[in-house]
């Protein structure tokens, strides 16, 4: 996620690309087996007590590790808990995948979130020295923060490990095939019409030009359409239909066109690298799809939410002065 996505004012698109991509980017064992090996080595210089006893007097890096390892695995009793306290018609694989999504939108909202991309990024294990130095434990209500961010962290790795059934340690049984069903379901709207409001589609791509890296780029649209507004699945019928829609005045210095034959190139892709687009785009995470089309699709959805909340506050304000004068 690049230094742009990660400004709060692109937030929500922000969070909903964390939620696209938790199966893949929640998954820290590797810095906890890096982390665990750097306190074992200040361990053997000194008494481990009095390791701990003394943390408010070590460097922050020290202090980080600490905490980081204190917190490994803290939530696990809850998620534990969790599950003993289901009622019969509950799934506890979408529990999870609610609980994780809850999460998320907490951890996405923390400042300290827009920063450890770079930790997650850097498996040489250099990054998260820098993280450490940034951070303010003296102060009380930043420990407080970070060790919340620790909690949401550790919390969010459980649950992800779970449902991807890759830690068969946490003596906890999934079934995840509820789980997967809802994965493959596209989100739909309550609204349905055979074409796409045109006007916000128009705004929208407008809005998010500057993420089309090419021609190949309308697939996403292409994918959006089908799955939100139930357009007919032909080609050539969305190819004729985007071309019309880079006529209008908004689109007119939009220099990625889509001409006959885009989508199929998309979909095949340089040795089958397009094939994620004939799968659910819930599903591109899992597909290996890559971050410039999840990142589209998410900023486009999140353009269309904001315009159809705009058009529907317009809507009732006109219908208020409607009444006030009467009708």
């Amino acid at each position: 996620m690049n230094q742009t996505d990660r400004l709060s004012a692109n937030g929500v698109t922000r969070i909903d690309t964390l939620k696209a991509r938790a199966d893949a980017d929640f998954n820290y064992e590797w810095l906890y087996e890096l982390l665990w090996n750097e306190l074992k080595k200040d361990a053997t210089k000194i008494k481990r007590q009095d390791f701990c006893d003394n943390l408010h007097n070590q460097n922050k890096e020290k202090q980080f590790v600490w905490l980081f390892i204190e917190s490994h695995r803290m939530s696990l009793p809850e998620i534990k808990e969790m599950q003993e306290n289901l009622f019969a018609d509950e799934d506890f694989g979408l529990c999870l995948l609610e609980e994780r999504n809850h999460l998320i939108e907490e951890f996405g909202n923390m400042h300290l979130s827009t920063k450890w991309d770079h930790v997650y990024n850097d498996k040489e294990g250099k990054s998260w020295r820098i993280f450490a130095r940034n951070l303010h434990f003296d102060r009380p209500e930043e420990l407080a923060k970070i060790k919340r961010f620790l909690y949401l962290l550790d919390k969010i790795n459980i649950i992800t490990d779970l449902l991807c059934n890759r830690d068969e340690t946490y003596g906890i049984d999934v079934n995840l095939v509820k789980y997967r069903r809802a994965r493959l379901i596209p989100p739909r709207r309550f609204s349905k019409e055979n074409e796409p409001p045109r006007q916000h589609l128009i705004l929208a791509i407008k809005a998010c030009k500057d993420k089309f890296w090419g021609q190949t780029a309308w697939a996403v649209v292409y994918v959006l359409c089908r799955e939100d507004y139930d357009i007919a699945d032909n080609k050539a019928q969305f190819e004729r239909y985007a071309q019309e829609l880079l006529k209008e005045p908004e689109l007119k210095d939009m220099d990625k066109g889509c001409p006959s034959g885009t989508i199929q190139s998309a979909e095949t892709g340089k040795d089958g690298s397009g094939e994620f687009y004939l799968k659910p785009s819930s599903t591109w995470t899992i597909c290996g799809a890559p971050k410039r089309a999840i990142q589209l699709m998410s900023a486009l959805r999140q353009k269309l939410r904001e315009l159809e909340k705009e058009a529907k506050e317009k809507e009732l304000t006109d219908l208020y002065k409607l009444s006030q004068r009467g009708f």
